[in-house]
């Protein structure tokens, strides 16, 4: 999609590299995941991309992670969602959301969201009905949120992205963070939890971001 750029932390590029390149990008890769089995605030955090410019992004990230992580399993790291605590967070959703998907990120759905990201994205005030991304999201969104799902849940990993879309005769900046929550050990379906932000610029002022 023209326009789109996409970060994940989790997932670099290998192809063009020279074998011992690609050997100690992997190699990396796997101690940074296997670091993150066991995750704090302080390795998540201290991520590259995971700080957004913005302060009121900042403190919004930084409190969907410390929420996650305060919930993650001693097992593997990932909260069930018998233990999450979503009470405690009932009114500050402002940018965030609640997303229930499977193997198939066709079949993901909003299940919740705040009032900022509904604004921003256009869409209803509130969730009514249970269906597909795809008829909700603007069609420039949904390689983002279709990635991100994928990306949390087959990596049982945070998944954040950072980037740019053009759009018209504008650019949106967006950053986004995709947190997996398990809804069982034996279903497929998943819970992705998260928290986006965009804000749009001219063009030119891309680079003053």
């Amino acid at each position: 999609m023209r326009g789109l750029t996409l970060w994940n932390v989790m997932d670099r590029p290998t192809r063009g590299m020279s074998g011992r390149t690609k050997n100690s990008t992997i190699a990396a890769n796997i101690a940074r995941q296997q670091a993150f089995r066991s995750p704090t605030l302080e390795n998540l955090l201290t991520e590259p991309g995971v700080q957004p410019a913005n302060p009121k992004e900042r403190r919004d990230i930084r409190r969907v992670l410390e929420h996650w992580v305060q919930h993650a399993s001693s097992d593997d790291g990932i909260p069930a969602l018998d233990n999450f605590d979503f009470a405690s967070i009932k009114r500050d959703w402002s940018h965030r959301f609640l997303i229930c998907t499977d193997q198939n990120a066709e079949d993901a759905a909003f299940l919740a969201y705040g009032a900022t990201f509904a604004a921003q994205l256009g869409l209803p005030a509130t969730v009514t009905v249970i269906v597909p991304l795809s008829r909700h999201l603007p069609e420039r969104y949904q390689p983002l949120f279709a990635t991100g799902c994928e990306n949390a849940m087959t990596e049982r990993l945070p998944a954040r992205f950072s980037g740019a879309i053009e759009h018209h005769f504008t650019v949106e900046l967006f950053r986004a963070v995709f947190l997996p929550i398990r809804l069982h050990p034996s279903w497929s379906k998943w819970l992705i939890f998260g928290s986006f932000n965009c804000r749009t610029v001219l063009a030119t002022d891309q680079r003053g971001s």
